[in-house]
């Protein structure tokens, strides 16, 4: 039997990547609005500590910081990670709906781990680093959370029955 934790495992995930092209693209759209107006103050800025246009607008907002300085700041797959997580979210969706459904849930599960790793690599940045706490990335570490468990549990359903 799947697990699931609203409705069922299906329209679960179905809701879990729509909140989170939601809050992605919440994100995009507050740090396109600092970019253009540095003084712009979003709704998810409360203080100084605990500010979303902060955390998203840091260097570590682009390719995890990592791809910049890997690759150069002007590389094509340093990327937003709000726009990495739109593509991730829409994939997903896009999964759900294979014919293949041991393939589908073999790369749901893989790919929401490698996300889940992601977004614990940003929690660590985000509280140790910028000393911050940012509510965007803390609802996308839940959805994506979320997703493991669902994934998990369809992966476990189509790979070992």
């Amino acid at each position: 039997m799947l697990s699931y934790l609203l409705l069922s495992n299906l329209a679960d995930r179905l809701v879990f990547n729509i909140l989170g092209i939601v809050v992605s693209s919440y994100a995009l759209y507050v740090e396109t609005q600092k970019e253009k107006n540095p003084k712009y103050r979003a709704m998810c800025d409360f203080n100084e500590h605990m500010s979303c246009s902060k955390a998203l607008c840091s260097e570590y907002g682009k390719g995890f910081g990592v791809v910049g300085v890997l690759l150069g700041p002007k590389h094509f797959l340093n990327q937003r990670n709000c726009t990495m997580g739109i593509l991730f979210y829409l994939l997903q969706i896009g999964l759900a709906f294979l014919p293949d459904q041991g393939l589908a849930s073999l790369l749901l599960y893989y790919s929401s781990v490698l996300a889940g790793i992601g977004s614990a690599y940003l929690a660590y940045i985000l509280l140790f680093v910028l000393r911050d706490l940012c509510i965007v990335c803390v609802f996308t570490y839940v959805i994506n959370a979320s997703l493991i468990y669902l994934n998990y549990s369809l992966y476990k359903q189509k790979q070992f029955n």
